[in-house]
């Protein structure tokens, strides 16, 4: 009787023995993480149900993802952002900016020597003229009242330009300016009054100037 006892506790401790060897491996390349899981050659034993095997010293420190059915989520690739383009710097443009000016310098009687109103016409001119660097034209007229002789009329006219040309020829010595005297022949007024004859004392002043202008 006791033989056979002893005979089938053996064939028990036997199916055990086989029990335990059917046990599979973690899929993969799967190592064991300190001690805790039970290890064979470096991989992780999983029963028959799919569980991995652990060990006694079993540790949530040691925990591998593949046996306890954790999913490992995709490491976001991240895409650094392109600088941003630095602004285009503005588009400067150009034009020319052309003038005329006319003005009418007065004179007194037979004289060629500006009066006060003309020299007050000339330095606004030439105010206005200094906003602008390119002097393109200057044309300068002289005119005279009709009292005295077409003869004598016609010389001071041409006087009365050149006393204004001399002028101008101080301010911008290398523009070239016209001069011409026309005596009585181009009144702007009536010769029958003393306030018409002053109007008709005068030197007309054309000038084209330019600039250039920026955007």
């Amino acid at each position: 009787m006791n033989t056979r006892t002893t005979l089938a506790l053996g064939a028990c401790l036997s199916l055990v023995s086989l029990g335990v060897s059917a046990h599979t491996s973690v899929d993969g390349d799967v190592e064991a993480a300190g001690s805790s899981y039970v290890t064979v050659g470096g991989s992780i034993l999983k029963t028959g149900e799919g569980s991995c095997l652990r060990s006694g010293t079993f540790s949530s420190d040691d925990i591998i993802n593949a046996c306890e059915g954790i999913t490992e989520e995709a490491e976001e690739e991240v895409v650094a952002e392109a600088p941003a383009a630095p602004e285009a710097a503005p588009v400067q443009t150009s034009k020319i900016d052309t003038r005329e000016f006319s003005e009418q310098t007065l004179f007194d009687t037979d004289s060629a020597q500006l009066n006060s109103s003309g020299l007050s016409v000339m330095n606004g001119l030439f105010g206005a003229l200094s906003e602008y660097k390119g002097i393109t034209g200057i044309s300068v007229t002289g005119h005279t009242d009709s009292r005295g002789s077409d003869a004598y009329n016609q010389a001071l006219s041409e006087q009365r330009a050149e006393t204004v040309a001399a002028q101008i020829s101080s301010r911008y010595p290398d523009a070239r300016v016209s001069v011409l005297g026309m005596g009585e022949t181009a009144p702007i007024a009536s010769n029958d009054t003393a306030e018409g004859r002053q109007l008709n004392r005068r030197v007309d002043v054309e000038v084209t100037a330019t600039r250039m202008v920026f955007n």
